[in-house]
């Protein structure tokens, strides 16, 4: 039997095949047909590969290997760190894909069992779902940074007011009194009313009524850089709409991130860490993988 063993990055991968004789071949190949063509000459019908999966660099390798019938292994990152580190301390090249191929020497049928568990688990959509809600916060943030910078220039008192700027009631009043001439002759009653009719009833009206306060109050003694029929008020309720856009396919990925774990056991046993939450539980099992089996490879390492 050969191992390959695969240390992925982006665009090209570099490779270490361990032949049955126990010779040691490095090689290298990038992500496309000509480079798999390398890969694929130093394939047999014996050979296994086993690589760490690294999200969408990964994904063409998974692929092609997919298409061509080749037996392999994917680590997630946390487990092959693990694996790692409890080898031999001789062992000690700093080829990473020289010691993913120590693992399939001698760990490999531990790899098999775990992989071949873990396949029918729900550990890559977690993975899929939680690389979404990163991108999708990511992408609120350049908006909301966006947003923040023309507020500066409208009505610059609200960046401090508003702290989470995403919240609906931020959202609300950033399109409603973005510039202090908006409130020019509005009593803080008839502001609040406005306010307060315009956004979810499951805010308090005490609440509504406290930062409509500190608006109102703000815009008396404010001085924006722009008039009150600037372009920039237009362009900061497109922001606000997409800030809005983002909210809810977050809460949606959140939610589905929930019911993807909540049958796991790791996620059972993280989530019941005080402070942990069901979120962040996902979010690490999406991340990382099966928790428990990191934590017997620690334990399995400490007692060797």
């Amino acid at each position: 039997m050969n191992i390959i063993d695969i240390d992925v990055s982006q665009g090209e991968s570099h490779a270490t095949l361990i032949t049955e004789e126990a010779e040691k071949v490095a090689f290298k190949f990038k992500h496309n047909k000509s480079g798999f063509q390398i890969l694929n000459s130093y394939i047999r019908s014996n050979t296994i590969i086993i690589f760490e999966t690294t999200g969408v660099y990964s994904a063409q390798l998974t692929a092609y290997l997919k298409s061509k019938k080749v037996k392999f292994y994917e680590l997630n990152p946390l487990e092959a760190k693990l694996r790692m580190a409890s080898l031999r301390r001789n062992k000690t090249d700093k080829n990473d894909s020289f010691k993913l191929a120590l693992l399939g020497a001698t760990q490999l049928t531990e790899i098999k069992n775990h992989c071949n568990k873990q396949s029918a688990l729900p550990y890559d959509s977690l993975r899929i779902l939680s690389l979404r809600y990163k991108q999708l916060i990511k992408c609120r943030t350049r908006i909301l940074n966006f947003l923040r910078s023309s507020l500066e220039l409208t009505f610059p008192e609200l960046n401090q007011i508003f702290k989470n700027a995403y919240a609906v009631l931020a959202l609300q009043v950033f399109r409603m009194y973005c510039h202090p001439d908006f409130l020019v002759g509005l009593t803080l009653k008839e502001m609040t009313t406005r306010v307060y009719q315009s956004v979810s009833r499951r805010i308090h009206k005490d609440v509504i009524q406290s930062y409509c306060a500190q608006v109102w109050l703000a815009a008396k003694d404010s001085y924006p850089a722009v008039p009150a029929n600037s372009l920039e008020i237009e362009i900061i309720s497109e922001y606000c709409d997409e800030i809005e856009s983002y909210n809810k396919e977050i809460a949606y990925i959140q939610n589905k991130l929930i019911k993807t774990a909540v049958g796991l056991d790791d996620f059972k046993v993280i989530s019941s860490i005080p402070g942990a939450g069901q979120l962040n539980s996902a979010l690490l099992l999406g991340f990382t993988g099966d928790i428990l089996l990191a934590l017997i490879i620690i334990n399995n390492s400490m007692l060797s």
